[in-house]
């Protein structure tokens, strides 16, 4: 089942919907997780074998994203060349302006936007001249579930309470060359069948 996070969430602004473009096309967390779900083939075992994370840990990413540690998604995202950010409209990774930020959870997010763009949750929160128990108060975390976040470990569930707390969406871009996640998986599967032993040696 879904996170009651994403159940109980108004429905998605239309901004916030697949899009793409010239670059790279964006999904908004949820919407990446359900499209996962409805892979043919289906996805958990091939990431399990892609990512190195164990089956179950994967199947319960795919049915619990909030519950999962930010470093086991990021692992399981970079898998599939999938980066995850976090920024204030989808359009801020997609189309970067002179004075976009977008917040990176690793080094490889950094690819999407000049280097001067990327930013940190730690930051963010200092732009607005919040201390950690300020910014743990306005998201209803503890003080070491901020530390946390801004050391990119801790749980996805609060990374979403922190982000939201400083008006911020968590988003998945894809790789530049993919304008939809089924092209994208649709190339790892026909990449797996044609040559599966060197497929494997990579995972």
């Amino acid at each position: 089942m879904p996170d009651a996070l994403f159940m109980n969430r108004p429905p998605q602004d239309p901004a916030f919907a697949a899009r793409a473009s010239g670059s790279v096309t964006v999904l908004a967390l949820e919407d990446l997780v359900a499209r996962l779900c409805l892979l043919r083939p289906p996805a958990t075992y091939r990431l399990s074998l892609d990512s190195g994370i164990e089956y179950k840990n994967v199947r319960r990413a795919l049915q619990r994203p909030m519950s999962v540690r930010l470093d086991t998604w990021l692992k399981l995202m970079r898998s599939l060349r999938i980066r995850t950010v976090a920024a204030a409209r989808a359009e801020d990774v997609i189309w970067p302006g002179e004075h976009t930020l977008v917040v990176a959870f690793d080094n490889t997010a950094c690819a999407l936007v000049r280097p001067s763009c990327a930013t940190s949750l730690r930051a963010c929160r200092l732009q607005r001249g919040w201390s950690r128990r300020q910014l743990a108060q306005r998201a209803g975390v503890s003080i070491d579930a901020v530390n946390s976040v801004e050391n990119s470990r801790g749980l996805m569930g609060k990374l979403a309470n922190v982000c939201q707390a400083l008006e911020l969406h968590l988003l998945c871009a894809l790789p530049p060359w993919h304008s939809s996640l089924e092209e994208l998986w649709a190339e790892q599967s026909a990449r797996c069948i044609a040559q599966p032993a060197q497929y494997l040696m990579r995972a």
